[in-house]
């Protein structure tokens, strides 16, 4: 005990606090009934621009909505903002608000944000941004199959009706989830041109990095090989090389740097769950652990990444980070910029041991109406446009047309003038991630190592039984809070090699577990996602 807490200290404090809210139990809303048959039977169509305008609903009453997307805010935003709200009053007597929540402050930030007294109308959720437990606290409000047809019939007709049905939580659904789930996997990215510089064998794996790493630690003094922040990264290179050397698996209850304790292979079928310190996989765990810890010991992962809150992206493109991580689709800024720079860079996926990586559910991005919302109704018709009409689409995915994109032969260019550098709206980073993406335009600038990197994801992601699984916590929520602090304060020091001794850690990680709760987490696991497996089937 006293090893393993010299190495985690001070820096758990935020995390408790975060995730103790788990525990909370929200305020609730008269009950509903989702028809989630009718979602399934009626959805799925084409979306078309004369039925998300004509609603025939009041709208004599000018509301103002406020909403929350994940994220660093652009530079452009308050333009895009601007030129959203004059559109939105002409068409349904609104105007939007949106404020971020930072990728560095999310695990301390998301639930206290809920939990507020503020004027809040709606919040990005999915699957790995604590849709199920916020959903559990009471903090999301149901969506029913009349609420979407009314006011979201564009978003209705566009919506496979499989998309409702993964959003289910105890048979009834909080979230809207996206119309068009993205086809990515994770990806690094790597300074091709240092890697030749310094005669480092070609990398076409992750398994083949830790020469380029070393070659960066010994003639890059400015720069650290890995340096991820605290939110998004800091479990990357851990579980990179993890499923790399031995399978892909994956927490039931991920949620950014969370999870239970509770993993399954993504490539096995049956979905079968194990204790991370199983007998059956420990070895596997440590022997990752081992070369993560003899990484950090070298030098190779920064010191200070439970108070970073630097994304590694923004590193890397800063010159202080040798790799980037991220996903297939995020990736294009990183050619984009790294051109303008002069530099050459190469993208690795981040695959299991059989090359694959999970593909993901439609509610891997969509937004909720928060409980508290004092206009559900014009909520969900501003996000029928904003997620289903054209230009509204264009307008918050690549910003405003002349200033952040021109159109160009039917493709996205920027105007003269302006590169991807000083754009001040850079497309995908503003966080509208749930909007209708089969609309958008094809960019100009799209290199033919990005169109490569985008065309092998399709042949990369494959299914995994779990993928739109989302637990319900209502009878087990302080375990799940208990066990989501224990893999916080045990697991993520040894996901960054902070340990002394890596049994020894795993070890006091097992007991910490098994204290929290985990038995009965478990047992209610089994039964739920034996329950899951055979709604697929049938």
């Amino acid at each position: 005990m006293k090893k393993l807490s010299k190495y985690i200290g001070f820096y758990v404090i935020p995390w408790f606090i975060c995730f103790s809210l788990l525990a909370m139990s929200g305020c609730t809303k008269e009950e509903t009934t989702t028809d989630i048959e009718a979602f399934y039977k009626d959805s799925g169509g084409s979306a078309t621009v004369e039925q998300i305008n004509n609603k025939n609903i009041d709208t004599s009453e000018k509301v103002e909505l406020i909403g929350y997307l994940i994220g660093e805010r652009p530079a452009g935003m308050n333009d895009v903002l601007h030129e959203l709200n004059q559109k939105l009053l002409k068409d349904i007597n609104a105007t939007m608000k949106i404020n971020y929540i930072r990728w560095g402050d999310l695990q301390a930030k998301y639930a206290l944000v809920l939990a507020s007294g503020e004027d809040l109308d709606w919040i990005f959720t999915g699957n790995w941004a604590y849709y199920g437990q916020e959903a559990a606290k009471g903090a999301f409000l149901e969506i029913t199959q009349d609420m979407v047809g009314k006011y979201m019939p564009g978003h209705y007709a566009a919506t496979d009706p499989l998309a409702w049905k993964e959003g289910l939580i105890g048979g009834k659904l909080f979230m809207v989830p996206s119309s068009t789930p993205d086809v990515k996997v994770n990806e690094v990215a790597i300074r091709e041109d240092l890697r030749e510089k310094y005669n480092v064998p070609e990398i076409n794996k992750w398994l083949n990095i830790e020469p380029y790493l070393k070659a960066i630690k010994k003639n890059e003094p400015n720069m650290i090989p890995i340096n991820v922040d605290s939110a998004i990264d800091i479990t990357r290179p851990f579980f990179y090389q993890l499923a790399a050397t031995s399978k892909s698996y994956f927490d039931l209850f991920f949620a950014t740097s969370g999870g239970s304790g509770i993993v399954s292979d993504t490539d096995d079928p049956e979905g079968r769950l194990v204790k991370i310190t199983d007998p059956s996989v420990i070895n596997d765990y440590k022997n990752a652990a081992a070369t993560i810890k003899d990484w950090y010991e070298r030098g190779y992962i920064n010191k200070n990444a439970f108070s970073n809150k630097i994304r590694s992206m923004d590193l890397f493109l800063a010159g202080k980070s040798s790799v980037a991580f991220g996903n297939t689709v995020d990736m294009q800024n990183i050619f984009d910029k790294a051109k303008e720079q002069g530099w050459k860079v190469k993208i690795i996926p981040g695959l299991s041991k059989k090359g694959t990586y999970p593909q993901d559910s439609h509610i891997n991005n969509g937004f909720a109406i928060v409980s508290k919302s004092k206009h559900p109704e014009r909520t969900l018709m501003a996000m029928d446009l904003i997620m289903e009409e054209p230009a509204y689409n264009q307008l918050v995915y690549y910003g405003v047309e002349g200033k952040n994109f021109v159109v160009k032969d039917s493709k996205i260019a920027l105007p003269d003038g302006v590169t991807s550098e000083t754009n001040t709206y850079p497309p995908d980073l503003s966080g509208f991630w749930f909007t209708n993406k089969n609309q958008l335009k094809y960019p100009e600038n799209w290199s033919e190592d990005y169109i490569k990197v985008r065309e092998a994801a399709k042949k990369q992601v494959a299914p995994y039984v779990y993928s739109a699984f989302v637990p319900d916590v209502s009878m087990i929520k302080t375990e799940v809070a208990n066990l989501n602090q224990v893999v916080v304060q045990y697991f993520n020091p040894i996901n960054l090699g902070m340990i002394k001794d890596v049994d020894q850690a795993f070890a006091m990680f097992d007991e910490k577990l098994t204290a929290a709760g985990f038995d009965r987490v478990m047992e209610e696991m089994k039964r739920q996602t034996d329950e899951y497996k055979k709604e697929k089937v049938n």
